[in-house]
């Protein structure tokens, strides 16, 4: 297997890392409205519920920044391993679970295994991809997460019809064997071949290069990306580790795009549907399983989404696709808030439940991926693993807030919920048009052009590499481990 098949196959394998994401995302809305759940726990109040919910996301938070560190030291691969083999054990906790407290161990636990996942994994299918694809393999990657989503909610469903405990341990004990499938499947997963460079192991990474454009080791285009990889790397490492501060310094309108990107991904209104869809429709069609079912039909509509963004996103770019969805997903909410508050009977349940669909929808295809892909876009290596952890500890800082209030909201003002989150969608709009770049058709090493940080490296190689490729003959092809010419470390001096 070799060229876009072994791509795509890596990319959608690794992300089942990502589909963990999302069915633990999922599988508590539907468990929430399980009575045999509720009767086990003690009935918790809204609160508590809200709390379940959102520890999960607590637990992200504490890793994600802690993740870059592994990324760097281990590699991508192994980093991907330590998330599954900690998500097993959060998630035997879990299913085992007999009080609150435990429960919550076993989320926070889960969490913390998913910190590793969700910031590892964008970056690591956005280094294996060409510039070409890489917007579509990233997305389609992600995608993955939308299709947990829809799977924990029929699973949900079809265990709701289970008379006893397992109505609930039966859907919390798949995810274990997910997890499962993917630290076994880790050991056959090729490293990154931009990781394999930063560590001098060029052979293991020509051979990934060359295996993942389907051509010969020798081939021009495997030997151009070998050495803009490698002279990129080569030109970082002079500049030394990043710190934090930096991140926050030089680089700071990149780590501020990265960390909004994020939160007003998770503040467009999405957890109001992914964490309570079954108790949002309990509300408009009363209590039943067929509250699970219609969450199942919607999530099922978030994962076509998303494919859909798979085929826009390297066509149509990244900013049209966050200032569309913005601006439609602004309408929807008003909507669905207006019937919620209108009682139509009948009429109003249906409206409620189309809006959703179309609103879940719509954040499938402009937000719910592409705001992953990005901030894996828009670092130079030296500092993708530290900026990413910036934006997955938005992602999950937004997330636990989210799914924490989201109940309390619910209960207490009802409809205007999402009045509240559609003037988020608002603000995003404005913040997008202002302050995003576009990213389409740039490969990662061009990506550094486009900010005006004074931070040059970039520049310095792709002009390099042009000269390069200007004079490249035959014989030249085959010095794939020559060092780059020695005036680059003279600009080095002068950033």
């Amino acid at each position: 297997m070799r060229g876009n098949t072994l791509l795509y196959s890596v990319a959608c394998f690794s992300s089942l890392g990502q589909f963990l994401f999302g069915y633990d995302q999922g599988v508590m809305s539907g468990i929430l409205v399980n009575d045999l759940w509720l009767s086990e726990f003690g009935y918790p109040s809204a609160t508590i519920q809200g709390l379940v919910v959102a520890i999960f996301e607590l637990g992200a938070f504490f890793t994600s920044s802690p993740t870059s560190w592994f990324m760097d030291h281990i590699g991508r691969r192994l980093t991907i391993l330590i998330g599954a083999a900690i998500f097993i054990v959060g998630g035997a906790i879990q299913t085992g679970s007999i009080s609150i407290p435990m429960i919550l161990v076993g989320r926070l636990i889960a969490g913390f295994g998913i910190g590793f996942l969700s910031t590892v994994l964008p970056v690591y299918t956005s280094e294996l991809s060409q510039t070409h694809n890489r917007g579509r393999v990233t997305v389609l990657g992600m995608s993955i997460n939308m299709l947990g989503y829809t799977a924990s909610e029929f699973i949900d469903y079809g265990f709701s019809f289970v008379q006893s405990e397992w109505s609930f341990r039966g859907p919390l004990l798949l995810q274990c064997i997910f997890a499962l499938i993917l630290a076994i499947g880790t050991f056959f997963l090729p490293e990154s071949p931009r990781y394999l460079v930063s560590k001098q192991e060029n052979e293991r990474a020509i051979k990934i290069l060359s295996d993942m454009q389907g051509k010969e080791k020798d081939d021009p285009n495997v030997v151009d990306e070998f050495q803009s990889i490698k002279e990129t790397l080569e030109l970082e490492a002079k500049l030394g580790q990043p710190t934090w501060k930096e991140m926050f310094t030089i680089y700071r309108k990149r780590s501020l795009i990265a960390i909004a990107v994020q939160a007003l991904g998770q503040m467009s209104g999405i957890n109001i549907v992914t964490y309570y869809a079954p108790k949002m429709y309990e509300a408009v069609l009363g209590p039943g399983r067929q509250t699970i079912l219609f969450a199942g039909f919607t999530a099922l509509v978030y994962f076509i989404g998303a494919l859909i963004a798979a085929v826009l996103v390297d066509r149509v770019g990244r900013r049209p696709l966050f200032m569309s969805g913005s601006v439609f997903m602004t309408v929807w909410l008003v909507l669905m808030a207006v019937f919620n508050k209108i009682s139509l009977g009948l009429t109003s349940a249906i409206l409620v439940i189309i809006f959703t669909m179309i609103y879940v929808g719509t954040f499938g295809i402009t937000w719910a991926c592409v705001d992953w892909l990005y901030p894996a876009e828009i670092f130079p290596f030296r500092t993708r693993a530290k900026g990413m952890s910036l934006a997955v500890s938005s992602n999950w800082l937004c997330n636990f807030a989210v799914g924490l209030w989201t109940p309390p909201l619910l209960e207490k003002i009802g409809w205007a919920t999402y009045l509240f989150y559609a003037a988020w969608n608002v603000i995003a709009l404005v913040i997008v048009y202002i302050w995003f770049v576009e990213t389409k058709g740039k490969s990662l090493e061009e990506v550094d052009l486009i900010f005006d940080d004074g931070c040059a490296e970039d520049k310095i190689i792709i002009e390099n590499i042009k000269a390069q490729h200007s004079h490249h003959d035959g014989h030249e092809q085959q010095h794939y481990f020559e060092k780059p010419k020695q005036h680059t470390a003279e600009h080095v001096e002068k950033i």
